[in-house]
């Protein structure tokens, strides 16, 4: 659930439990630790209602249409991060989307896609990454996306405008988990289901390009 590449990220790494914890700290607001996180990434809010998503493809930067559903899943994802101190690198955004699929993202159809594709990239190159966060979300005590199941201005804003500490106590995500062979084997077969979500992106992004969609990626 990328962010636009448009963004001049200052820190796009990930913390460690105990890391997240000291820069989110659980007296803060929730929207105190948005803001915090989109300034350490370089993002913003307005990514949510922008009509177009940008993604980089080499020197290119590819707009595919930024869906409704896609908007409302971002605004849980982004709160994803926070709670697991996942950053927003290829690794991070695998760990992210391995951490949502084991909590379960309820009705945001979207957000199983995204993330199950997520997963194609970060299972090859960092394996036991991926699993512990996917064990950690499936060891949640509730799912955020199940927790936030209207994104709506009100039921959104009260998220928001709780703490970081009752929102941690009310998901119950552990710092680690045990990964189990059932872990290994639920993760493989949302691998799989990944590889035939990429053909699917892709014949997208080739159709914006035909449609002069495709900009050159900005100076660094």
């Amino acid at each position: 659930m990328n962010h636009d590449a448009n963004a001049s990220a200052t820190s796009i790494s990930g913390f460690t439990p105990a890391q997240a914890r000291a820069f989110y700290p659980d007296d803060i607001s929730l929207r105190e630790a948005r803001e915090r996180y989109f300034r350490r990434a370089g993002f913003s809010a307005e990514t949510y209602v922008e009509p177009c998503l940008h993604l980089p493809v080499g020197k290119l930067v590819v707009r595919l249409p930024n869906l409704k559903a896609r908007r409302d899943a971002v605004r849980v994802h982004d709160l994803n991060h926070i709670l697991g101190g996942f950053g927003t690198d290829w690794l991070g955004e695998a760990m992210v989307g391995g951490f949502e699929l084991g909590m379960g993202a309820g009705h945001y159809w979207i957000g199983w896609m995204l993330d199950a594709s997520a997963l194609t990239i970060g299972l090859v190159r960092a394996p036991r990454a991926v699993l512990g966060a996917f064990a950690r979300g499936r060891a949640a005590r509730a799912s955020t996306f199940r927790v936030i199941p209207d994104v709506s201005a009100p039921a959104y804003d009260a998220v928001l405008d709780g703490t970081v500490g009752e929102f941690r106590a009310l998901i119950g995500a552990p710092d680690d988990a045990d990964i189990t062979a059932t872990d290994v084997l639920k993760l493989a077969v949302y691998a799989v289901g990944g590889w035939f979500v990429f053909p699917l992106v892709a014949s997208v992004a080739v159709a914006t390009a035909v449609y002069g969609l495709v900009t050159p990626a900005p100076a660094a």
